[in-house]
C-alpha cells in the first residue's frame, strides 16, 4: 500500500540549565515520538554558571512542540528550553 509522504521540518532547540541535565535533555528529545535528533553542539558555559546546549531535530511541528513541552515540564526553575526560530 502506498503511503503519502509527509514533509518534516528541521528545528533548532536551545537548552540552558544545569550541566548535569544536558545529556538527559538531549536523550529525551532523541527518544520522543516522531522526533529525530540530527546533531548536538558541545555544551557551552554561560556567565550565569549554567550551560547552553543547542540541538537540531527533525519532526512534524506537533511532535517537536510536544517533545519540548514534555522536557520543559520536568526542568528546574532556573532552566529553559525553547525552539529557536531565528
Amino acid at each position: 500500500m502506498a503511503r503519502d509522504a509527509v514533509a518534516v521540518t528541521t528545528y533548532f532547540v536551545r537548552f540552558e540549565g544545569p550541566v548535569e541535565l544536558a545529556l538527559r535533555v538531549a536523550t529525551a528529545l532523541a527518544d520522543a515520538d516522531g522526533v529525530d535528533l540530527l546533531s548536538s553542539e558541545a555544551p557551552t558555559p554561560k556567565a550565569s554558571g549554567l550551560i547552553g546546549l543547542d540541538v537540531t531535530v527533525d519532526g512534524l511541528p506537533d511532535d517537536v512542540i510536544a517533545a519540548v513541552g514534555s522536557v520543559r515540564g520536568w526542568l528546574p526553575d532556573e532552566a529553559t528550553i525553547q525552539i529557536v526560530t531565528s
